[in-house]
C-alpha cells in the first residue's frame, strides 16, 4: 500500500495484498494530519487488495459520519464489494473500470491542476508496488 496527499485529495494505491493493520494504522493516522477527513476527496487504485472489514469499520468510525467523496479505481471483485460495502455508510462512494480515470476525477471534483498531477503521482506509486492498474483511456475502444 502506497498514499500521497495532493491537496485535500488523497491517493491511495493497493497492490494485491490487503494492507497490514499496521499500514492501515499509519494510513488512517497519515490521511488526518493535515486536512479533517470530512473535508478530504479520496482516490483509491487497487490490484485487487482492500482493506478487511475490521480496517474498513476502523475508517467508517474515524470519519464520524462524514461522507467524503471516494473514487475506487478497479478489476478486482474483492475490491469492488469492499467499495460497495462502504458505499453503504457513504453513498458518495463509486467505483470506476481501470479506463476510467477521467470519470473518477470527475466524481471527485478536482481542480484542473490535480487533474494533471494525479496520472504522474499514479504511476509513480503503481511504481513502487510494482504493478499496473490504471488503463489509458485512448486504448479502449
Amino acid at each position: 500500500m502506497r498514499w500521497r496527499r495532493l491537496g485535500r485529495l488523497c491517493l491511495t494505491v493497493h497492490g494485491e495484498q490487503s494492507p497490514t493493520d499496521e499500514e492501515w494504522t499509519a494510513y488512517l493516522a497519515g490521511i488526518d494530519r493535515h486536512v479533517p477527513l470530512h473535508a478530504q476527496r479520496v482516490l483509491v487504485v487497487s490490484a485487487g487488495g482492500a482493506p478487511s472489514s475490521a480496517q474498513r469499520k476502523r475508517m467508517v468510525d474515524a470519519l464520524e459520519g462524514a461522507q467524503v467523496p471516494v473514487a475506487i479505481i478497479t478489476s478486482s471483485l474483492l475490491m469492488r464489494g469492499a467499495g460497495i460495502a462502504v458505499s453503504w455508510f457513504n453513498p458518495f462512494v463509486e467505483v470506476f473500470a481501470p479506463h476510467q480515470l477521467a470519470r473518477a476525477l470527475d466524481h471527485l471534483g478536482l481542480t484542473e491542476w490535480q487533474r494533471a498531477e494525479v496520472p504522474r503521482i499514479l504511476a509513480q506509486l503503481e511504481s513502487e508496488l510494482e504493478i499496473s492498474v490504471i488503463v489509458d483511456e485512448r486504448r479502449v475502444a
